[in-house]
């Protein structure tokens, strides 16, 4: 399986960062047709937890991560209801595991992509530019759903 790298996703970051409204939406465009019934899967939490905030960041990850794949040359099969219905029983096991232990190797061992995992946390727990934090409710939220986006990203990379 495909692992995505440090240094694609720090270049993902970089470009997506870089770019201007209008050349955002057209790449965000791309990635999100090229997977609509993922992204309107992972987007349904921000309309669930009513944080549009949320929604917000899933975008910029999914972009972010998407966009690193593609720089790296890891191609994608399409996401679909099958593939969301298999993952979310074994999904929603490990998250309730992990709440009551702790243990990160039930998580990493769900999303198997350990840079994509540790790229979220970090964006979770640390400060961003201006020195701000993510205030936890929304901390909280972009991990569960950002664990979803990772395992099922994991999922459809081909080799």
């Amino acid at each position: 399986m495909a692992q995505i790298t440090e240094k694609y996703i720090t270049e993902a970051v970089l470009k997506i960062d870089g770019l201007t409204e209008d050349s955002l939406e057209k790449l965000s465009e791309t990635h999100v047709l090229a997977q609509d019934v993922f992204v309107g899967y992972i987007l349904s939490s921000a309309i669930e937890y009513e944080n549009d905030s949320l929604l917000d960041y899933l975008i910029y990850y999914f972009n972010i991560f998407s966009e690193a794949a593609a720089m790296q040359g890891v191609k994608m099969k399409k996401i679909d209801e099958t593939i969301i219905d298999e993952f979310q029983e074994e999904y929603i096991q490990t998250l309730d595991e992990y709440m009551e232990t702790d243990d990160e190797d039930l998580i990493n061992s769900l999303c198997n992509q350990p840079m994509m995992l540790s790229f979220l946390v970090h964006e979770i727990s640390g400060a961003d530019e201006t020195g701000a934090v993510m205030e936890e409710d929304l901390a909280t939220n972009v991990f569960i759903v950002g664990i979803a986006l990772i395992a099922l990203m994991n999922r459809a990379f081909v080799d």
